[in-house]
């Protein structure tokens, strides 16, 4: 990232100062590479693996990937039957807090989101869906977008971008956002 002379990081008083994720974020995303502390970094990198905030939430991942047994929870909410955040939420969660996208609660998610993103009209794929997609078909196909959608951007951000499988869910969501600006519905 390349900052304009008009601004200044202030880096010493966030190296004081901040969590040591976002330290390892600064190091990382905002300071140029022959300029970084290797030796912090190095000692950030593993701190961040002990952070309790993170270890909390890999702690909380099932065998099968998921997080809190749905995909799309933002948080807990009773209304909706969702008692911890989703899936996607804490996947992107963990990796802002600077874990590395090829750690094992990444590889136990990706396995699932990439199915996701195949036509597997398994039903355990609609996730906290599941049991009213059974009696409406249209929620069935709604869901099972919208999981691709989440799917996509959660791996996009996890280092997979150059995946095929993921260009072609970028795709499928270009054209229907093509789609829907040419119906008769956008244009009233």
């Amino acid at each position: 990232m390349e900052i304009p002379s008009t601004h200044t990081v202030p880096l010493s008083w966030l190296y004081e100062a901040a969590s040591p994720p976002i330290q390892y974020r600064i190091l990382t995303d905002v300071v140029s590479e022959p300029s970084r502390d290797l030796e912090r970094l190095s000692a950030l990198r593993e701190e961040i693996l002990r952070y309790k905030e993170a270890v909390a939430i890999v702690r909380k991942q099932k065998d099968t990937g998921l997080w809190g047994g749905n995909l799309l929870a933002p948080g807990p909410s009773k209304a909706m039957g969702w008692k911890e955040t989703g899936t996607v939420f804490q996947y992107r969660r963990l990796l802002e807090l600077g874990w590395p996208a090829d750690a094992r609660p990444f590889r136990f998610a990706d396995r699932f989101l990439f199915r996701l993103l195949s036509r597997d009209d398994d039903p355990t794929l609609l996730v906290e869906f599941q049991r009213a997609a059974k009696a409406d078909p249209g929620l069935a196909l709604w869901a099972r977008s919208m999981g691709a959608q989440a799917a996509a951007a959660a791996l996009a951000r996890g280092a997979h971008q150059d995946d095929p499988r993921l260009r072609g869910a970028a795709h499928r969501v270009a054209s229907d956002i093509s789609m829907y600006l040419r119906s008769e519905v956008a244009q009233k």
